[in-house]
């Protein structure tokens, strides 16, 4: 609600909102745990680490999000609204749709997915660290826009986005396979995204020729 607030009332562009209150975030969580420690609950580790037969189960739940996202995204009402809100917010008004309701929703189920994706952090390392998760932000955007949206609102594609993710997680791995030094990691990690969308322009420019 109080990104939402912050949008409308001052016509602030979501982005630097969303990274402001990522930084106010990330300092309170240093205050109320300024040392990493405490532990995760055990369901949440068990969760975590459960294995599905056959496949890995990273692969499954990738699959799994990619196909529901997109059903829900692309193929339903409810996602024609959320896409419409930041393509085509004049047609909403049109249809008597509210559009600072639907912004609202929108950031809400953001705001869910991002506890979500924390417990998940959480499950894995099994203990609480408030600078763990500080790149995550970036890299989040990073793998959104690899996956082919771009940031003119309802250009979006769910399936895109996860394999973006895919594609940097497998970056740093590849690059941590190679002993590159933590440090250059997300260096090389911004330079693949670069070169990567730099192809994808000149691409689209030549389809536009």
């Amino acid at each position: 609600m109080r990104q939402s607030a912050l949008i409308e009332l001052r016509q602030i562009p979501s982005i630097v909102v969303t990274l402001g209150l990522s930084f106010v975030s990330s300092g309170l969580a240093i205050v109320l745990l300024p040392s990493p420690g405490g532990t995760s609950p055990t369901w949440l580790g068990a969760a975590m680490n459960y294995q599905t037969p056959f496949t890995a189960a990273p692969i499954v739940w990738s699959v799994l999000i990619a196909i529901v996202g997109h059903l829900l995204l692309m193929r339903s009402s409810a996602g024609v609204r959320v896409r419409d809100t930041g393509g085509n917010p004049r047609a909403m008004r049109c249809f008597g749709w509210s559009l600072v309701r639907s912004k609202a929703t929108l950031y809400g189920v953001a705001g869910v997915f991002g506890v979500l994706s924390g417990l998940s952090l959480l499950g894995f390392t099994t203990s609480a660290d408030a600078n763990l998760a500080l790149r995550y932000t970036l890299l989040s955007i990073a793998a959104v826009i690899l996956g082919g949206s771009e940031f003119i609102g309802g250009r979006v594609s769910v399936i895109g986005a996860v394999l973006g993710a895919i594609t940097l997680t497998l970056a740093a791995s590849f690059l941590a396979f190679l002993n590159i030094s933590a440090d250059w990691q997300i260096g090389m990690q911004g330079a693949i995204l670069i070169v990567v969308l730099s192809l994808r322009v000149l691409l689209q420019r030549g389809e536009r020729r």
